[in-house]
Parts: structure tokens; sequence; C-alpha cells
């Protein structure tokens, strides 16, 4: 029989042991969160190393179930893929960082995450998901008063709204974060942040402010050091100012410093850029062989990283240089492909440059076909005639192809002048009727607030009714950009949002989700039928996650010839649809089945769940 002394023996090393293993997790747990944060920093300058070192500090995060050290190998491995070139895949893996932050309730770490989100959606030019994203992290920063953070946040709001042209607001946000830098002694971000207000200057014809950020930026690189991006970033936009006051040379000189440097850390989508900058340059100093080779290699790496806007300008200047060089069978080629991925703002000037290299293009052919009959000696008088009549004939098709063009142009300009009006009411009515209520509550809930100042449980109460009506806002606004937006005017579009809401609905309270969808997944659906549709089925979800108690959703969504039919079942409470007083949900369901032209039904009952069913013609 064991002693009493041995037994105690025995639990207090079995109590050191588990408060060791304790410690020893916990000290791993730090030293992958660590390993993760290092790779997030290394990013900048060696992105594959990078991704190396925050990919195995996913796999050890996974292997101990660590969800923080998880999101933050995550975070890293986004913004590996953003600075190589890479943003669909970095746009992935920062959502996935952004969720599993959100999930443990990391604020601090869902702030910066966000941040990192606006940077790549800005660079895709989806400004209107970079401010989304700038927003809510904005909010969370006041809240938890970190001021570094809030700083990187109006640095990033410079950058947005320097893209969507908005040049006051920008150098207001600019000149805020820099001097918050220079404050933290940041000196990095604070060169960062001045070259991003040297382009704004430069993009509006200052260039003596510009050059003077610029070398001021350069005087504390050389006293403070700096990373080797940050150096060929610096003469990258030295070049670019150059540039634009048509010193080549001097340009020349910086591109190439610039290039090199990118070159060595392997950073694909900078090298592109400087490629078509080296291309540029060159095309202007008249080198014709050396600018083909850059702009080639720019349009090469552009299109295998699918920077469409990027492959459009090196598109443009690859056509520009055939076109100097009489080669017009090239040079229309290479315009063709700008015009497809123009902008339809510049559609006018891509199709008036289209049809000069087209006429050139023809013009020389027929010369060519001119001079080979000649040399072959069998032209008569009868030929000639006919070739001057074939002239004419071609000269007047010309002519009415070209008045014809005009026509059906101006018609097409028409239609999308109404479609325009047409979206822009709808989007004025939706933000009236949805954003605009949301913000009045927003401000009666901050008077409140502001009046109960000595009431700290009224003001928190205020603040979370705050916090979920700008959320809601946020989804309208998301919603709105969504039921406008061509893009999204098929069914497989609105299939996938509907699964996407649902799920994100129902997973949070652990309601198991069945879908039986259609096959037939191209069909084409006009935006207000979309909107409609989604509009019903987010308020059936809606209701059943919130008041049914229900476990189980069945959600059939089938495409029958041309009709579509919509059947919500849930296995909650139920109740008597006679007994109940119908309120604005239900009626709303019912007039949106009507402007579809469908037929909307509800049968439910005590104990037997609820179901609602919605057909109608696609």
């Amino acid at each position: 029989m064991l002693t009493k002394t041995y037994i105690l023996s025995i639990i207090c090393m079995g109590c050191l042991f588990v408060a060791a293993q304790k410690t020893t997790i916990a000290t791993g747990d730090s030293s992958i969160f660590k390993k993760a944060t290092n790779a997030f920093y290394l990013a900048a300058t060696y992105p594959d190393s990078a991704m190396q070192l925050a990919t195995e500090a996913l796999q050890q995060a996974k292997t101990i179930g660590n969800a923080d050290a998880q999101a933050n190998a995550y975070n890293a491995i986004g913004w590996s893929y953003m600075h190589k070139g890479f943003h669909d895949s970095a746009q992935y893996f920062l959502q996935q960082a952004y969720q599993l932050f959100n999930s443990t309730g990391n604020r601090i770490d869902v702030i910066k995450v966000s941040i990192n989100m606006a940077e790549v959606y800005t660079r895709q030019n989806n400004i209107a998901s970079a401010i989304r994203h700038l927003i809510e992290a904005d909010s969370l920063s006041i809240i938890a008063k970190d001021t570094p953070l809030q700083i990187d946040i109006k640095r990033q709001l410079a950058i947005v709204y320097r893209e969507s042209r908005d040049f006051v607001k920008a150098t207001e946000y600019f000149k805020q974060a820099m001097a918050g830098f220079l404050k933290m002694e940041d000196y990095s971000r604070y060169v960062r942040t001045a070259m991003s207000l040297g382009i704004l200057y430069r993009d509006n014809k200052q260039y003596d402010s510009s050059m003077l950020i610029l070398r001021q930026c350069r005087d504390i690189t050389n006293q403070k050091g700096s990373t080797q991006y940050d150096l060929a970033m610096l003469d990258e936009n030295f070049a670019e100012t150059y540039f634009v006051q048509n010193n080549y040379t001097n340009a020349l000189t910086h591109y190439t410093r610039a290039y090199q440097i990118f070159q060595r850390l392997n950073l694909k989508a900078d090298l592109a850029f400087e490629a078509y900058c080296l291309g540029k340059t060159y095309s202007r100093l008249k080198n014709w062989p050396q600018a083909e080779k850059y702009l080639m290699l720019s349009y090469v790496i552009n299109d295998s990283l699918n920077m469409l806007n990027y492959k459009l300008d090196a598109a443009n200047e690859l056509a520009d240089l055939y076109e100097q060089q009489g080669k017009w069978k090239q040079a229309f080629s290479y315009l063709e492909i700008a015009t497809a991925l123009q902008d339809s703002l510049n559609l006018t000037d891509q199709i008036n440059t289209t049809n000069k290299l087209k006429e050139a293009f023809e013009s020389d052919k027929k010369a060519q076909e001119i001079t080979l009959l000649k040399t072959q000696n069998q032209l008569t008088t009868m030929n000639y005639k006919k070739a001057r009549l074939l002239q004419y004939l071609f000269v007047i098709l010309l002519l009415a192809s070209i008045s014809i063009g005009l026509l059906l142009y101006n018609r097409l300009k028409i239609k999308r002048k109404l479609q325009d009006q047409l979206v822009r009411n709808q989007i004025a009515r939706d933000l009236h009727d949805d954003i605009g209520s949301a913000l009045s509550s927003i401000d009666i809930n901050s008077r409140i607030a502001l009046s109960q100042k000595a009431d700290i449980p009224t003001i928190e109460k205020q603040l979370i009714k705050i916090r979920q009506q700008a959320r809601q806002s946020l989804e309208g606004m998301q919603d709105i950009v969504w039921s406008v937006n061509p893009q999204n005017d098929n069914l497989e579009s609105m299939l996938a949002r509907m699964k996407e809401y649902a799920a994100e609905m129902a997973e949070p309270r652990q309601i198991l989700l069945q879908f039986k969808m259609t096959d037939s997944t191209n069909k084409a659906i006009d935006s207000e039928k979309r909107k409609n549709i989604f509009l019903i089925f987010k308020e059936a979800i809606n209701n059943a996650v919130k008041y049914s108690d229900c476990t189980k959703l069945i959600i059939s969504i089938l495409q029958v010839e041309h009709t579509l039919e919509l059947k919500i079942e849930d296995n909650g409470r139920g109740f008597q649809a006679s007994s109940v007083k119908q309120g604005n949900g239900l009626r709303n369901m019912k007039e949106r089945a009507t402007q579809l032209h469908g037929d909307f039904s509800l049968s439910s009952g005590e104990g037997q769940g609820t179901v609602i069913r919605v057909s109608c013609p696609i």
C-alpha cells in the first residue's frame, strides 16, 4: 500500500509536469507568432523567403491548434503574395487572417489586416472595398485608442483618395500621416508616405514640389538608412518626375537603377512596371530595339500576373512604338488588344486612333500590291480603270461604313446614358431608403450618448447600437454595389452570393445548411430582377435564423425551363399564419414577388417549421 507521503509526491510531480508543459506550449505559441511577424516584415524585400518562413509558421500553428498564430501566418503569406504581384492570392490569405482574428476577438490584429486588405484592394482599383475596410479599421482603432494604427489608416486613406482623384483630401491625409510617422521616428514609413505625396504633386503638375519632397526623402534615407525596396521606389519616383518634364536621360538613369534592384529582389509586379517605364523612355529617345525589348517584357509579366491596367499601358505603348516605325500590322494588333482592355470612358479616343491605324495599314497594303503589279508589267489600261473604280467604291464604302459606325456609336452612347441614369436613380433610392435611415439612427444614438456622458452603461449601449447600425450600413452598401455591378448579371453570381449570405447567417448559430442548386448557372438575369430575388431570399433567411429557433435549413434553388423556383424550409417552431399579424418583412416579400411577376406562398404550423416558396420567370 502506498503511503500518504508517496501519493502527495506523485501528485506534486504531476502538477509540476503539467505546469512545465503549459509553459513550453506558451513559449512555442509565442515563437510561432513571432516567426510569422518576422515573415511579414521580410515580405517587402524578400517575398519568397518570407513566404517560406510564413508557411512553416502556419503548419506549426495548425499542429498545436493556435488560431492567433495561424491568422498571423495567413497575414504574412497574403502580404508576401501582394509584394510578388499576385493580388487575388493575397486577398484570399488576408481574408483568412481577417476571419480568424475576428473569431478570436483580437481587435488590434483585425485592424492591421483590414489595413493590409485595403492596400491590396487599392492596387486592384477596387476603391469601394478598400474604403469599406478602412472605415471598419478606423472605428476599431478609435475604440482601441491605438495612435500608430490611426496614423497608418490615414496613410492608406490618403492613397485611396489619391486613386479616386480627390487631391484635396488626399493631401490632407498624407500630411497628417507624415507628421505622425515623424513624431514616432518611423522614418521608413515616413519616406514611403512622403513619396506617395510626391506622386500626388506630380499628378497635379506641381513638379517643383514633387522634387522637393523626393530630395527630402533621399536625405532621410542617407542619414537613417533604408531598405533596398525603398531605395528602388525612390529612384522610380525621381525617374517619373524627370520623365513628365521630358528629361529622358535622367529618367533613364533612375529607372535603370530601380529595375536592377527589383530584379535582384525578384519582385515580379514591380519589375513589370519598371520594364514598362524603361520601354517608354527608350521609345522617347528613339532607341527602338531597347524600347521593344522592355515593353514586351512588361507586357508578358503583366499578362501572367493578370494586372490588366499595366498590361493596357504596355499594349498602348507598343502600338505607339510600332506606329512610329511604320509597322502598321503590329501597331494595329496591339491597339486592338488595348481597345479590348480600355475603360469605357476612353472608348471614343481608342476608336478614333484604331480607325486611323487601320486606314494607314490598308493604304500601305494596297500600295504594296500596286508596286508588285507594276514589277510584273501585267497592268493594262482596262485594269487600271477597274483599279480606280475599285478605289472609288472602296472610298464610298469606307465613308458609308464610318457614317453607319458613327450613327450606331451615337445610339449606343444615348442608350448608355439612359442606363446610367436608371442606375443613378436606383442607387439614390436605395441610399435614401436603407443607408439614409441607418445614418439617421446613428446620429440619434450618437446624440443620446453625448447627452449621457456620465452614464457609462447608457453610452456603451448606444455605442453597440451605433456599431450594429454601421455594420448594417456597410452590408446595405455592399448589396447596392453588388446589385448595380453588370458583371453580376447572371444566375451563377446571384447563387454564389445567396449561398455566401446563408452561410454567414447560419454558421455562427450552428444551423445545418443543405443546398440544392440548379446546374444551369450561365443564365443571364437583369440587375432589378436579381436584386428582388436576393432580397426575398435574404429576408426569408434572416427570419428563419433569428426567430424560428431552427437547427436545420433546407434551401432549394432550381431553374425549370424559364422559371426560377426558390424554396426555403426550416425545422423551427413554426406559427399559425392566420393568427399572426403580417409585418413589413412578409409584406415586402410579397410585393417583390409581384414585381417579379411571380408567385409567393408561405406555409407554417406550430411545431411543424415554415416553408416559403417563390417562383418567377427569368
